[in-house]
């Protein structure tokens, strides 16, 4: 019977997200505890599995909250600004400059891990530009998009959060063996910008129309929060945040400890006044707490899976209904058409209801968990910008003035082969098994 309930549960709860019936944080929330009780296990039995699911997600979550925090602080004082315009200004007007631009400039905008603010930030920057070099906005949109998506795997990434709470694992661990994967990536798109580029001047010089000129009209413009360049608070960003990229990479102090301590430093530094920090933490809340209160509630879901041996029974199942030995590659399989299931799921279903029937299969195949996170990942991140079930594609559509079919025509198979070659090179290093 616990197996069958957790069938149902599970093929609801996706069910219910996919048609737009329930938000995630209402079907986390209740359905799992529904199926508890209707299992025979008594309140505090129930009560008990949710604590041991909220005790595994709160470090991720915690995480997630302080760095979108911290980033959204560093954004509106215009850390990253100079980086962008400098970048725009060596373009010259050139489209393979241009195109080479779009991927460097997405991956930047992209460290906070917030697809909306990426979107916000390079396609109303290079659109005209685009225009005025006759290259169409669905290269524009292909290239910001993917790029994020490479970028997107950053341990504070919302698909990265989701994943290390299913698995158990600490982000940064999840993350640092697809460091490589994300440095192949932004080489591939490099490639891809300058196929795109080469092939955009070639058309120019066919058609009689040149580039060049003054760059200035494409810069972005200046923000009433930023800190100028010489300012001694814009420096001392750049050094904090250097800093917290230290601590990540060499693992001295737990990666949400670090954004919470940065985040409290940020607010002193950049905004002395009390008042001034309150509206500024007001300014973020929404993209801080509104994946965060997903994630919280999914570990209600994950703790009364575990809990009530629903997850175990239904690997089992599933096991004896698979072919002898395939239990050991789902998770590449299912990292294989990681893009199009990306397209049908959306990420808290992919990540929350999917991953952890993937999981427990090929854990008990003795793949270890953290190479099965890494192996959804790559995929379902890569192609995340072509999701019609992801709020902030429509976004990107709406500023570049391309419709939805003619972005997916256009970018899905570059997005799918991207991921497909990701998947591959990280088998080869050894980050997902092999």
């Amino acid at each position: 019977m616990i197996t069958t309930l957790g069938f149902v549960m599970m093929l609801g709860i996706i069910a219910l997200i996919l048609l737009k019936r329930l938000t995630p944080v209402v079907g986390f929330a209740v359905i799992p505890v529904v199926a508890s009780l209707l299992a025979g296990f008594t309140p505090a039995e129930t009560g008990g599995f949710i604590k041991d699911g909220l005790t595994a997600v709160a470090p991720t979550a915690t995480l997630f909250i302080f760095a979108i925090l911290y980033f959204g602080v560093m954004r509106e004082r215009g850390m990253f600004d100079p980086l962008v315009n400098f970048l725009i200004k060596r373009t010259r007007g050139e489209p393979l400059r241009v195109a080479i631009v779009t991927v460097l400039v997405a991956a930047i905008a992209h460290l906070d891990g917030v697809g909306a603010a990426t979107f916000l930030l390079t396609i109303p920057a290079f659109l005209p530009l685009y225009q005025r070099l006759k290259m169409s906005p669905l290269i524009l949109i292909c290239l910001v998009g993917l790029s994020a998506g490479v970028i997107n795997m950053v341990p504070w990434g919302g698909p990265t959060a989701r994943a290390a709470a299913t698995a158990g694992v600490d982000a940064s661990e999840l993350w640092l063996p697809l460091l490589p994967v994300q440095a192949l990536g932004i080489v591939l798109l490099l490639a891809l910008a300058s196929y795109f580029g080469i092939k955009a001047q070639r058309q120019n010089r066919a058609n009689g129309h040149a580039g060049g000129g003054d760059m200035t009209a494409y810069l972005l413009p200046p923000r009433e929060t930023a800190l100028p360049l010489g300012s001694w608070r814009y420096w001392a960003n750049v050094v904090l945040t250097l800093i917290i990229l230290l601590i990540l990479f060499t693992g001295a102090f737990p990666l949400y400890a670090s954004f919470m301590v940065g985040l409290g430093i940020a607010l002193l530094l950049n905004y002395p006044r009390p008042e001034a920090q309150g509206k500024e933490l007001a300014r973020h809340a929404n993209d801080a707490l509104q994946m965060a209160l997903v994630m919280l509630t999914a570990g209600i879901l994950l703790g009364i899976l575990a809990g009530a041996g629903m997850s175990e029974g239904m690997a089992t199942a599933l096991i004896d209904l698979l072919p002898a030995g395939s239990a050991g590659v789902l998770h590449l399989i299912v990292g294989f058409f990681g893009v199009p299931l990306g397209m049908l799921f959306s990420p808290d279903a992919y990540y929350f209801a999917l991953m952890p029937i993937v999981r427990d299969i090929a854990t008990s195949a003795g793949v270890p968990v953290d190479a099965v996170a890494r192996a959804m990942l790559i995929g379902e991140n890569t192609g995340f910008s072509i999701s019609p079930v992801v709020p902030s594609v429509y976004l990107a559509i709406g500023l570049a003035g391309v419709e939805l079919r003619e972005h997916l025509k256009f970018t899905f198979l570059w997005a799918w082969g991207i991921g497909i070659i990701l998947l591959a090179f990280a088998w080869l290093i050894g980050a997902i098994g092999g």
